[in-house]
């Protein structure tokens, strides 16, 4: 058997062994194609496998793939495996529009936020005849192009250790999974650069951000902001509402958009933490918006995404086991009977002491209560406290969002004529009364101190928790950084 008939085989062989575990695409070369391909190469395609091969079974693995999970790194190289090692980028023309589309959108990784350093992308001359050299370069690609993909989709940041409140749940696809996608793209860069967020809100920042690269070059040139950490790092919306943003906080705000999903739901409802304010929106228009109170900084409203499913009129509250803890239970050492007082009713199994408060006017959470399942015990709510609202600075609660207009929200969020506003404020001093929703609605209390303002223009607000100076220092960025070296 000759060699190109061998490599003809090894093909046919690899596209068996893929076909049980990996999408089929049209356009994907066919064995003639590649035939022709071979036929231009200078190495045969079969040289570079076997390389590629002895790469793979020896453990020496590209530098970028170092910090993935040990399972993505088992999963990405089962996927040469499954091709009997047959490289992606290399072994003829027909790849070399598709080589250069990957390594161009690597390269301007910058454009997004990030460092296209963390993505190499080896350039091998025509002339190369070592195997070796272009094993490794397709192994390096490839690697790039699924840490790009993943990195797009949150992957920079473990957000965890940033904070225990901030918990998206991260969607990142898996190396088989991205380069399959990328064998069956027409255009393979325009094909990566959609793992990235496609909000609109994202799309604007970008723009701001090359702009910005393109009249100062230097990050030590725009606005700086706080590079530490703690209460000094914090800022309020007062501070700094007509504050242009820096490139230091377009990214740090980018970052942010990849920890949101990427489909928010044509219907939904968003907080921004920050900007104390809540958005309903429905079919991309937003249909009600009201003012927001949300947590303290030393008792944050958590980052995530959930669903309302019921809503509760004269909801009781259950006082969470971390306010009983630091609140209740040194204040009834000194006086046992202080929750009764107040108004609690205790029970108490064990060493085990649960505290609720009935329904009322002096209930924690109003008059009514937004169900939404969560491992943080945060929801949506009224509250007793509405003067509150009249302030600039909103960040007063234990952690849970109070909203300012609860019944109208209720009423929005309901659609249904028989819990009109006027409707459910009928119920208000009566037993506790749950209406279920038809269809659970997604709710994302999402954290950016760069929006949109009503002229259209990008406005800083504060960092009332300081999670700016967090992610950039994570992303280890800092002020005297060249911006050029992100290029």
């Amino acid at each position: 058997m000759n060699r190109l008939a061998s490599t003809l085989l090894l093909l046919m062989s690899a596209t068996l062994l893929m076909g049980a575990n990996q999408t089929s695409y049209a356009d994907e070369p066919t064995p003639a194609s590649i035939s022709e391909a071979i036929k231009q190469d200078t190495i045969p395609v079969s040289r570079i496998a076997e390389e590629i091969g002895r790469i793979r079974t020896s453990g020496s693995l590209p530098a970028v793939m170092l910090k993935w999970p040990k399972a993505e790194r088992e999963n990405f190289l089962n996927f040469y495996a499954a091709r009997n090692d047959l490289p992606l980028w290399f072994g003829g023309e027909a790849l070399n529009e598709r080589r250069d589309s990957l390594q161009r959108r690597l390269s301007s990784a910058d454009d997004d936020g990030m460092n296209a350093e963390d993505y190499p992308a080896p350039f091998i001359t025509a002339s190369e005849t070592d195997p070796r050299k272009i094993a490794e370069a397709d192994l390096i690609l490839s690697a790039s192009a699924v840490s790009f993909a993943r990195d797009a989709r949150g992957a920079r940041i473990d957000t965890i250790r940033l904070s225990k409140l901030i918990t998206p749940k991260l969607m990142l696809p898996r190396p088989t999974m991205v380069l399959s996608d990328l064998m069956g793209a027409d255009h393979v860069g325009d094909r990566l650069q959609a793992y990235q967020p496609r909000h609109k809100a994202y799309q604007q920042l970008k723009a701001r951000l090359m702009e910005l690269r393109e009249t100062t070059g230097s990050l030590s040139d725009t606005e700086p902001v706080i590079k530490t950490t703690g209460p000094k790092a914090r800022t309020t919306t007062a501070m700094v509402s007509m504050t242009a943003p820096s490139a230091f906080d377009l990214i740090a705000n980018m970052e942010r958009w990849r920890w949101v999903p990427a489909e928010l739901g044509a219907d939904h409802i968003f907080v921004n933490l920050p900007e104390f304010n809540l958005k309903l929106i429905r079919h991309g228009e937003v249909v009600h918006t009201t003012r927001t109170v949300v947590g303290k900084p030393d008792t944050a409203t958590p980052i995530f995404s959930a669903a309302i499913n019921s809503v509760i009129v004269n909801p009781s509250w259950h006082v969470p086991e971390s306010i009983i803890r630091n609140e209740f239970l040194p204040k009834m050492a000194e006086d046992p009977t202080y929750a009764e007082k107040s108004g609690y009713e205790v029970t108490q199994i064990g060493e085990n002491i649960a505290i609720r408060q009935p329904p009322g006017e002096r209930n924690a959470l109003g008059l009514i209560k937004f169900n939404l399942p969560n491992d943080h015990a945060v929801y949506l709510h009224d509250t007793p406290m509405r003067k509150l609202f009249a302030n600039v600075d909103r960040a007063y609660s234990h952690g849970c969002v109070r909203v300012e207009n609860p019944f109208s929200l209720a009423a929005a969020v309901l659609q249904d004529s028989k819990y009109s506003e006027d409707n459910l404020k009928a119920f208000v001093g009566r037993d506790e009364r749950l209406i279920k929703l038809n269809e659970p609605l997604p709710v994302h209390l999402a954290y950016f101190t760069v929006i949109t303002g009503d002229d259209g223009q990008l406005r800083r607000l504060g960092d009332i928790y300081g999670y700016d100076g967090l992610v950039l220092t994570a992303l280890k960025l800092d002020q005297r950084r060249n911006y050029a070296a992100l290029k």
